[in-house]
């Protein structure tokens, strides 16, 4: 069964996704600028039409301990992937979380204009819509954007946020991570656990297991607030 339609589902702010079809009839406009959040390899495999690969220009800029890099850096990269004011930016991967922390990234910096390709480029291709090895060489954008502090949890904001009520820590990653259960790799914190008070729903449960795309808001509003995850709460992700 294919899925209801972005319209239908209930959502306070469907403007955040884009449906494949929308994608599909945007393709040659000028003021919408598609990015891949994939690794190298699978974007010269194929990618949606016109579509510019974010690793190829770089990343989400970063400090030396991880925290979110500056406007100038942030600027400078959208810059390079030929974005300027005005535009709507469409953000896809398989789908992962990549491409849901490259939309808060340009709402964070300023670009409310910014969508999630629902469903991302596995039901893309599933769909049998065009798919290209070309890559395209846009000209440099003039994006300037302006930062939206409270779209971020600093890491002094959740120690303070720890036990305070009214205050939700929630817990993104896979069950393994939450429990510290996962086997250590070179990507892992030097400690496994999590953060104390903490609630758990990884982000993939967000999601339709069949099509990858998001599910309606009255099972999304069930699911959350089965973890406690409410509106009247201040949330904080990781």
């Amino acid at each position: 069964m294919t899925p209801t339609p972005i319209n239908e589902r209930g959502y306070t702010r469907p403007e955040l996704l884009a449906d494949a079809n929308w994608v599909a009839t945007h393709l040659d406009d000028p003021q919408v600028r598609i990015i891949d959040a994939r690794q190298a390899l699978p974007y010269e495999a194929g990618h949606i039409p016109g579509a510019v690969s974010l690793v190829a220009h770089g990343a989400i800029p970063r400090t030396d301990t991880a925290d979110i890099g500056s406007q100038e850096q942030f600027d400078e990269l959208a810059r390079e992937l030929g974005i300027s004011k005005g535009m709507t930016v469409v953000t896809y991967d398989t789908p992962s979380a990549a491409m849901g922390m490259l939309a808060w990234a340009f709402l964070y910096f300023g670009h409310p204009d910014v969508r999630m390709l629902d469903g991302g480029y596995d039901k893309w291709e599933r769909e049998a819509r065009p798919i290209s090895t070309e890559v395209p060489d846009y000209p440099a954008g003039n994006f300037a954007g302006s930062l939206e502090p409270g779209l971020l949890c600093t890491l002094d904001q959740a120690k303070a946020a720890v036990g305070r009520a009214g205050t939700v820590l929630w817990d993104t990653r896979t069950e393994a991570e939450y429990e510290g259960t996962n086997p250590p790799n070179p990507n892992s914190p030097p400690r496994l656990g999590r953060i104390p008070g903490s609630v758990h729903l990884e982000w993939v449960d967000l999601l339709d297991p069949d099509w990858k795309t998001f599910k309606p808001a009255g099972e999304l509003m069930d699911l959350l607030n089965s973890r406690g995850i409410t509106p009247e709460s201040e949330i904080d992700c990781y």
